[in-house]
């Protein structure tokens, strides 16, 4: 039958701890370190993750920045673009209208000079005509004035 010997239980209560002892030194301690190991770098590889993600993130807002910066200058490009291309308009059109005005103050003055020049050749065919025709008379009375006296 079973009996229960105090000094079997003592030594069965030594030899547990003694062999939790080593357990403890050999087994236990380099377990726990390989753990603690693994759990600072899994902790690290975290740390790395999450730097590089906001570093990512920070490149992707500067880029965003940089993308809105360029597309804010090509509009102001387009702008100044627009700008010079109605200067260009409004003065090449007002050089125009000068030009117009010019050229029909030219075609005044061209059709006054014209008038003016017509005016005196009519002029001066009308005072030959008179002169013309004073003379006609003037050897009809001539011619007139010798019938009646003879």
């Amino acid at each position: 039958m079973l009996s229960l010997n105090p000094w079997d239980i003592l030594w069965t209560i030594v030899n547990l701890l003694v062999l939790y002892a080593i357990f403890r030194k050999f087994l236990f301690q380099p377990v726990m370190n390989i753990i603690h190991e693994r759990e600072d770098m899994i902790n690290k590889q975290f740390e790395d993750a999450q730097k590089q993600q906001d570093d990512a993130a920070q490149m992707k807002s500067e880029y965003e920045n940089q993308l809105k910066g360029a597309r804010e200058k090509a509009d102001q490009i387009i702008l100044d673009a627009k700008t010079r291309a109605q200067e260009e308009y409004n003065n090449k059109m007002e050089a125009t209208r000068v030009e117009a005005d010019h050229m029909l103050e030219k075609a005044k003055s061209d059709i006054a000079n014209e008038q003016e020049k017509a005016t005196r050749d009519a002029q001066a065919k009308i005072a030959e005509l008179a002169l013309l025709a004073a003379k006609k008379i003037m050897k009809t009375g001539e011619a007139h004035d010798a019938g009646s006296s003879k």
